[in-house]
């Protein structure tokens, strides 16, 4: 595994494994705000990174310092204007276009506070891996505010419009185990733990075929479809998938009774 400098101290330290990177949002002293100088910047580079490599199939968000991401910075928030909060709104919202829109799937590896924007980064992940301490709140309403960071696309996706209600209105905080329980997280992990279980689950999905998973999050993401789009879109995809070389190593795999070795051909 290689790493940035440690002296330079990045605002996202950028991690690869086996197919994997790994992006740690690096700004404890801020709980790892998305407005904190640089964590922006670093996650849209990573971001742009997995989609480019085509060595690399699955990423991991997670945060350092005891914390995932507190989500923005309320003095920031409250010292600027309408238009000054819109603008950066705006841009914000192309991290969670990059996250849900990628064709490889990304873990969250949540340990410690995950509020408001923090929470929108964490479910806007295909997998999210609650650590002991995890804590998650849709703290908007909490301080005069609304849910942003396309939280009303993901939290009912995840928990039901009901559960997403309750969330949003209460602003009550969802812990460890609880969070696997209502749909908010995936897996559980042990404290401590929670990294190493996103590694391993990411390092599956590496290992796994790249163009179905692809294929199945993106018709995740046009979820819930009625039964002819759902026809339609198995015709518009799977037929390929059944021409792949990936298909073709399975099913040889399955016939041998091995383990299959799939390929890193994302075409």
């Amino acid at each position: 595994m290689t790493t940035h400098s440690a002296a330079s101290q990045p605002a996202v330290l950028v991690e690869r494994l086996d197919g994997v990177i790994q992006l740690t949002l690096n700004a404890p002293q801020n709980r790892n705000s998305l407005q904190s100088p640089g964590i922006y910047e670093g996650l849209m580079a990573g971001l742009e990174e997995l989609e480019q490599d085509r060595n690399l199939r699955a990423a991991i968000i997670t945060g350092a310092g005891g914390a995932f991401c507190s989500g923005g910075d309320l003095r920031q928030l409250a010292a600027g204007s309408e238009d000054e909060v819109r603008t950066r709104m705006t841009r914000n919202t192309w991290l969670y276009r990059r996250i849900a829109l990628s064709d490889k799937l990304i873990v969250a590896a949540v340990d410690g506070p995950a509020y408001g924007a923090g929470l929108g980064l964490a479910a806007a992940c295909d997998v999210v891996v609650a650590g002991q301490n995890a804590v998650f709140c849709c703290a908007f309403t909490r301080v005069g505010a609304m849910p942003d960071a396309a939280l009303f696309w993901s939290l009912p996706a995840r928990v039901g419009v009901a559960q997403t209600r309750r969330l949003m209105l209460w602003a009550n905080e969802v812990k460890g185990s609880e969070a696997v329980s209502i749909g908010l997280a995936d897996e559980h992990a042990a404290e401590g733990s929670a990294l190493p279980l996103a590694q391993k689950l990411a390092l599956r999905i590496a290992q796994g075929p790249a163009r179905p998973f692809g294929r199945i999050k993106a018709g995740l993401r046009q979820a819930p479809m009625s039964l002819e789009q759902a026809l339609g879109f198995q015709l518009d995809n799977a037929p390929g998938l059944f021409a792949s070389d990936d298909f073709r190593e399975g099913a040889a795999a399955f016939f041998e009774k091995r383990a299959p070795r799939f390929g890193r051909r994302q075409d």
